[in-house]
């Protein structure tokens, strides 16, 4: 069997390109929206609403409203105060009190390398994140992980503005092939989720499962290859990579 070159790589961002203690982050996050806003709402009522609108992007099907518009819906229908009041507190949160957490996080030592020599070998790369932050949120991330959108000219960055579904749904792949120009067998997902980014493979794309310390805890997923970010480049310059993934 002889299969057609990957042309096109969607790359996930965090714990593939950004490592973070993930409940660390996540509580430091919370806890700083809830300082932000706690003069116009109690945390509870906060971080309800928060869930309810990040519940209702992951049931988004891909067929109407953007990420970002069932979210503010979901979530000003439960916060109890206008998105008049809260909104300009929510966007200055990202641009400033946001930038504190990146004291969580890492960037992977190969990032910057990988997405270097994807581009210039001329591939598409898209960076397909999880769609439930804001673009200011997920570029700041970018920039943590040392691969920032002001250094690399990405084909699509999946935030929650531009995208009508979240991974791992086959409504989330097919808009990222679509908006590329790419089909399913011409893409590879690199991922370190097995729950979101290794589904890809379902619908056509191949899979490179990025592993670190803790793989062990889990029996190997079904993927076309596994390893570090400095495994995948090794891959990529040895062209091994289009041998690996069937």
């Amino acid at each position: 069997m002889i299969l057609e070159p990957i042309t096109t790589v969607l790359l996930d961002l965090d714990d593939t390109l950004l490592t973070n203690v993930s409940d660390s982050f996540m509580e430091a996050y919370f806890a700083a929206l809830v300082a932000k806003l706690r003069h116009l709402v109690s945390p509870h009522v906060l971080l309800r609403a928060l869930d309810l609108g990040i519940q209702r992007m992951h049931d988004n099907d891909g067929l109407g409203p953007t990420n970002d518009q069932v979210f503010y819906e979901e979530f000003y229908g439960h916060l109890g105060v206008s998105a008049e009041i809260a909104q300009p507190l929510i966007d200055e949160f990202y641009r400033t009190d946001f930038e504190k957490l990146a004291a969580f996080c890492q960037p992977d030592p190969n990032a910057r390398r990988l997405v270097s020599w994807l581009f210039h070998q001329g591939y598409k790369v898209a960076i397909a994140t999880q769609p439930v932050f804001p673009a200011s949120a997920i570029l700041a991330r970018l920039r943590w992980a040392g691969v920032g959108a002001e250094l690399f000219d990405y084909d699509l960055v999946t935030t929650f503005e531009v995208m009508r579904a979240c991974k791992p749904s086959r409504a989330y792949y097919e808009a990222v092939l679509e908006q590329l120009g790419s089909q399913p067998h011409q893409a590879l997902m690199v991922g370190d989720s097995i729950d979101t980014d290794l589904p890809a493979r379902q619908y056509g794309i191949r899979t490179y499962w990025v592993t670190r310390d803790d793989a062990t805890n889990f029996s190997d997923p079904e993927c076309d290859a596994q390893g570090s970010l400095g495994d995948l480049i090794n891959l990529f310059e040895t062209g091994a990579i289009h041998a690996l993934c069937q």
